[in-house]
């Protein structure tokens, strides 16, 4: 049968000169990308496994995992997902498609191991960490972001997020505001920009839409002032916006399909590029890096993760609290990374931020513990 099968896809002698030149090219580019890995310092793993544990497989397992990360393991693995989503409209295992249109996040709708330990841990953190700040001259105010798949749960159709997922805000929240730290429910914010415009959150997007961003950095000011934040020189920032244009967030990258042609991919957002620019009431223009100048004492630094590096969010802050307000946040940079850095540069410069304004994800609370969650605290 295989010999009947063979003859019938390959009838002419071309035809199987074409299957080999087709199969040694790509034999080539897999030895040449091997080759690369390994001058570029690419084959870690098998390097660092030697021989050890030949008898167990354990050099070919390591061989395996340094092969996935090659150039063309990258290239096919990028096909295979945009032929996925071409021929089955699917998005692969860290994005979610939802009603028409809208993407979520996997890790969104993910029970982590340990969930209820790993935010009660990160809740008694914050905790000592505000009290901490409070005696160095620091006041702290937290921003709790809810997820997207939470404030846009109407648009999630025939996903499901899981029930016990439910209560972990509220019971953050509770949590901290027991223990006197200061902490903002943003749902309100954002649920009333979804009522008003449709929704809070960029389809195709992990993070808050423009709109979102400004009401929550609007809540955030308005907590700030409660406390008696006060700006030293009140700054007026004002922004221009142009007209919506196609944009691709990173939920489609996320799922591999941002090298697709632009007619192929998933719907894009319409967002208007926006340009602010800051005015001093008496002095003139000035320059946003003031905050780790002279500023005067009431200097904002922001820290959190990239929702604080979207939608203009630090730019919203800013221009609510009429102060240039320093963003230190990071990508990807989850609970602690750009809090444990401004603390460090507390340390060097000698002298405490007054203000901080520690913005935190929803799902964040529950994710596996890294060793900076704990070291907060102890610097």
């Amino acid at each position: 049968m295989s010999q009947e099968i063979h003859n019938e896809l390959i009838r002419k002698p071309w035809q199987a000169w074409a299957f080999i030149g087709a199969f040694g090219t790509l034999l080539l580019g897999f030895g040449a990308s091997n080759l690369l890995a390994w001058r570029d310092g690419g084959l870690e793993k098998t390097t660092e496994t030697g021989w050890s544990g030949f008898s167990e497989g354990k050099p070919m397992q390591a061989l395996a995992e340094d092969l996935r990360t090659t150039p063309l393991a990258d290239w096919i693995g990028q096909r295979q997902r945009e032929f996925g989503w071409l021929a089955l409209h699917d998005t692969g295992p860290r994005v979610h498609q939802g009603c028409t249109g809208w993407l979520f996040l996997h890790d969104e709708l993910k029970v982590q191991p340990r969930a209820e330990s790993n935010a009660a841990i990160r809740a008694d953190i914050a905790i000592r960490l505000q009290r901490q700040l409070a005696e160095r001259g620091t006041r702290l105010l937290i921003a709790l972001v809810p997820d997207k798949s939470r404030i846009e749960q109407d648009q999630l159709c025939e996903l499901r997020r899981p029930s016990r997922l439910e209560p972990r805000y509220d019971a953050w929240l509770e949590t901290l505001r027991g223990a006197g730290v200061p902490v903002v429910d943003l749902r309100p914010a954002l649920l009333e920009v979804r009522q008003r415009a449709g929704a809070a959150y960029d389809r195709s997007d992990t993070h808050w839409s423009i709109e979102g961003a400004k009401a929550a950095a609007a809540a955030m000011a308005a907590s700030a002032r409660d406390l008696g934040y006060a700006p030293g020189t009140p700054v007026r920032i004002e922004y221009e916006a142009s007209e919506p244009r196609p944009r691709w967030g990173d939920l489609v990258r996320l799922a591999g399909l941002d090298g697709l042609p632009e007619h192929l991919r998933p719907a894009p957002d319409q967002v208007p590029a926006l340009s602010f620019s800051a005015q001093a009431s008496e002095s003139g223009s000035i320059s946003a890096d003031a905050l780790f100048g002279d500023a005067p004492n009431e200097r904002v630094a922001l820290v959190g993760t990239s929702f604080s590096r979207n939608a203009h969010f630090a730019d919203f802050l800013s221009q609510a609290l009429a102060t240039e307000a320093g963003n230190l946040a990071k990508d990807g940079g989850g609970f602690a990374l750009s809090m444990a850095e401004l603390l460090e540069q507390d340390i060097k410069q000698g002298s405490p931020t007054p203000w901080v304004i520690w913005e935190i994800t929803e799902r964040a609370l529950q994710e596996p513990l890294q060793a900076i969650d704990h070291d907060l605290t102890k610097q």
